[in-house]
């Protein structure tokens, strides 16, 4: 009997999935004619050596409201500082205030100081970057990291 209630449970769940809920307000992908994320050495202002990595990303804004980034961050590499600012479109203007506004792209470039060196010379990496919004929400896309 507990058999065929486990199968009558399945057949249920496949014939009426629940619903994946909204979709997502923020679209993240790889902002085309755009260099791969890359990083390379550098030196801290105490000597310290790190890690600076780069990333330039685009993101759709599918809601009908302003959002606002206000802060990025890697999942696997904890940063020391990090810089990002969000602009219209490729070489245009650009700000860490900038809006991403209703329906339309945004250019993203974000720069992340990782203390320490952990990768040998242009070895790669992978991970997963991490742009919250001022309502809370984060919106993720993994990528590739190129040593340089």
């Amino acid at each position: 009997m507990m058999l065929w209630g486990r199968l009558a449970r399945l057949w249920r769940r496949w014939r009426h999935p629940k619903s994946a809920g909204e979709p997502a307000a923020l679209r993240l992908f790889f902002a085309p004619q755009a260099p791969w994320p890359a990083w390379h050495p550098t030196k801290g202002p105490d000597g310290a050596t790190m890690l600076q990595i780069v990333v330039e990303l685009e993101a759709a804004n599918r809601t009908e409201r302003d959002i606002r980034i206000v802060r990025a961050r890697l999942r696997d590499h904890p940063a020391e500082q990090t810089v990002f600012t969000v602009g219209s479109r490729r070489g245009g203007k650009f700000n860490k205030d900038f809006p991403v506004r209703p329906h339309t792209r945004a250019h993203i470039i974000a720069m992340f100081f990782v203390k320490g060196r952990r990768y040998a010379p242009g070895q790669a990496f992978s991970d997963v970057i991490i742009l919250g919004d001022d309502e809370g929400n984060e919106h993720r896309l993994k990528i590739g990291v190129r040593g340089r």
